[in-house]
């Protein structure tokens, strides 16, 4: 997948030299004082990004125009350029670093439209492979196009947001919470939702959705809680090609009883496939069954609304000849008046004639219920029987590994450890196939869609929480491997707490690992993701557990540089830093380190010069290393 990279900032104005930074593909950090100009920096790169107002300081008077350099997944070079007071974006094909003397290349609307690739929304997620992407917004699987501003809260986390109670990729705005987490089901899982189509609900199906879903959410978490300190499949897969080699190895010695095992386990395999095939014909005939039921209902009622005009009819008497009920002729005369033909029973023929019809569409619906009945209560004893199977052939394969070589207790131990691994990639089989029926009761047209939470994947929170674990442990965090990704809260829990019953200080190291992980699971599974993170002031308020914070002291070094190393040394993308305090000790050779030091006179004073006036031998673009 296509990644981008930011190349550099840069601040131009008709009277004024340029005040630019330059970033590195891989770390950039930026640090110093308050109130130099570091989560400005931020604030300018959103701003450029389609943000819709750029914050106005002091220092920002005599610039006109901010310029973003990118580099694009070709590698080609291009530079946004976009006024200060907001509007439109100038796409230039080129490296540009001072005021632009020529009309840009392309022209760009800096708001999403679904109905014109002519924004940097567009154009940016077509460099990504994102454009035309859909994701849910509400339950009636109505969907909304994605727009890279949807993507930037995963990947730009400014100071106050790192620090905030609201969930890592949340606004907070109720309204938008369905399409945020879908957003965040897109990256994690690759999957769109153009697939879904709007529906409106019903009381009775949805009563009927809702009970599916409920059993198969059950299953799902009695799987998960078994699941709960299992490797992930991809890990299982490598202990079981570990396992085959060195089982390999004793073959020769094991002769008919190994072929006999393998072939039992093949049976026994064949025998859960059919059971579950039997089970989802099971939980389809049920769901039939209660339809069934409720057009039985339907034949009930209309044969007693029949048999309540018929009794009507006799006691009124328009279903016996005679004088007419209606106009009063008498028998002889009832013909010759064409307002009132007199032939009554034609009505009461009508009744019984429908009455008759729908007797024999219910007599026929009983059948089709006895019969579905009948094989509702085959397959139960099938599934049984299928079960009962499963027994005897694992019950037949643990005696064979009893059997087997019992002086050769290392390879016993090989095949116990295969087995259960095979039983463990079985329960994640089985997670998936009950995370198939989710989905496939999602895209039913005749119910209500399931919520965006129960279309992400519990493996693929369980990798993400896992990935999130491994980055806090290797930042020297404290019970790390407790730390897991809640699809449910839709927030990191650690320490049995939500993120936001924590302090600044650890929600914003959780918000980091929270950005830097998923940047991470993206690049390792290949999925799209923009390819840069910016974090603004994730560790300057962390303490851990058993330190206060008192005043200005800084966070303990320890975490730091196990933060810096593991961003240079474990992340694949683009991150850029903005923090208080300087590294605890040198950046590598690709690392850009940017130090503001807030003195006239002494280095860089911040990212945009005291006054606009300074020469230009002041003017700031920074390159590697400066």
């Amino acid at each position: 997948m296509g990644r981008l990279t930011l190349s550099h900032l840069t601040f131009t104005g008709a009277n004024v030299s340029p005040a630019s930074l330059d970033f590195s593909p891989h770390v950039t950090v930026i640090h110093g004082p308050s109130d130099t100009g570091k989560s400005f920096v931020v604030d300018a790169i959103d701003f450029v990004l389609g943000a819709k107002e750029l914050k106005e300081i002091p220092e920002r008077d005599g610039y006109s125009r901010v310029l973003l350099g990118l580099e694009l997944p070709t590698g080609d070079r291009i530079t946004f350029a976009r006024s200060v007071d907001g509007g439109g974006v100038a796409l230039y094909r080129s490296d540009v670093r001072t005021e632009p003397s020529g009309p840009p290349d392309e022209a760009l609307s800096w708001k999403h439209s679904a109905s014109s690739t002519a924004n940097i929304s567009r154009f940016l997620l077509e460099q990504v492979g994102l454009d035309e992407k859909r994701v849910r917004k509400n339950a009636q699987n109505e969907t909304h196009m994605l727009s890279f501003r949807d993507l930037m809260r995963l990947s730009l986390v400014g100071e106050t947001d790192m620090q905030a109670e609201v969930a890592p990729g949340l606004s907070g705005n109720p309204v938008n919470k369905t399409k945020e987490v879908s957003v965040l089901k897109l990256l994690l899982q690759g999957e769109d939702d153009s697939a879904l189509v709007a529906v409106a609900s019903a009381q009775d199906q949805k009563r009927l959705r809702g009970a599916r879903l409920e059993v198969v959410e059950r299953m799902l978490g009695q799987l998960d809680a078994q699941l709960q300190d299992v490797a992930e499949p991809g890990e299982l897969q490598k202990q079981i090609a570990k396992l085959n080699q060195s089982i390999d190895g004793y073959s020769a010695t094991i002769g008919d009883i190994a072929e006999e095992r393998s072939d039992i386990l093949a049976e026994r395999t064949r025998v859960q496939e059919s059971g579950r095939a039997q089970q989802v014909e099971h939980s389809e005939a049920l769901v039939l069954r209660a339809r069934f039921n409720l057009l039985l209902k339907q034949y009930e009622s209309d044969l007693a609304r029949l048999g309540m005009i018929a009794e009507a009819g006799n006691l009124l008497g328009y279903f016996r000849r005679g004088i007419c009920v209606f106009c009063g002729a008498e028998p002889a005369n009832q013909h010759l008046n064409l307002s009132c033909e007199g032939n009554t029973t034609s009505f009461g023929s009508s009744v019984e004639s429908e009455a008759r019809k729908t007797q024999v569409l219910r007599e026929d619906l009983l059948l089709t219920v006895e019969s579905l009945n009948a094989r509702i209560s085959e397959l139960h004893g099938s599934i049984a029987d299928s079960r009962r199977e499963v027994t005897k052939l694992q019950g037949r394969v643990e005696k064979l590994d009893l059997a087997l070589s019992p002086q050769q207790g290392d390879f016993r131990d090989l095949l116990t450890k295969r087995s259960e691994i095979e039983r463990q990639l079985g329960l994640y089989e089985q997670m998936n196939s009950l995370e198939a029926m989710i989905r496939k009761m999602a895209d039913e047209t005749d119910a209500e869609v399931a919520t965006a939470v129960a279309g992400l994947s519990l493996t693929a929170v369980r990798e993400f929480s896992s990935e999130i674990s491994k980055r806090l442990t290797e930042w020297g965090y404290p019970d790390a491997g407790s730390v897991r990704y809640d699809r449910n809260e839709q927030d990191i829990v650690a320490g049995d707490q939500q993120r936001s019953a924590h302090g600044k200080g650890v929600r914003a190291i959780l918000h980091a690992a929270f950005t830097v992980s998923l940047a991470q699971y993206c690049f390792d599974r290949e999925l799209p993701h923009p390819g840069f993170i910016v974090l603004d002031s994730p560790l300057v308020t962390y303490r851990p557990p058993d330190q206060q914070l008192e005043g200005d002291e800084e966070p303990p070094e320890s975490v730091v540089l196990a933060f810096y190393r593991d961003i240079q040394e474990h992340f694949d993308g683009q991150v850029i830093v903005m923090e208080n305090t300087d590294p605890p000790e040198p950046l590598g050779s690709d690392a850009y380190d940017i130090a503001f030091t807030k003195q006239t006179g002494i280095g860089r004073y911040g990212f945009l010069p005291v006054g606009v006036a300074e020469s230009s031998q002041d003017v700031l673009s920074l390159e590697a290393g400066d």
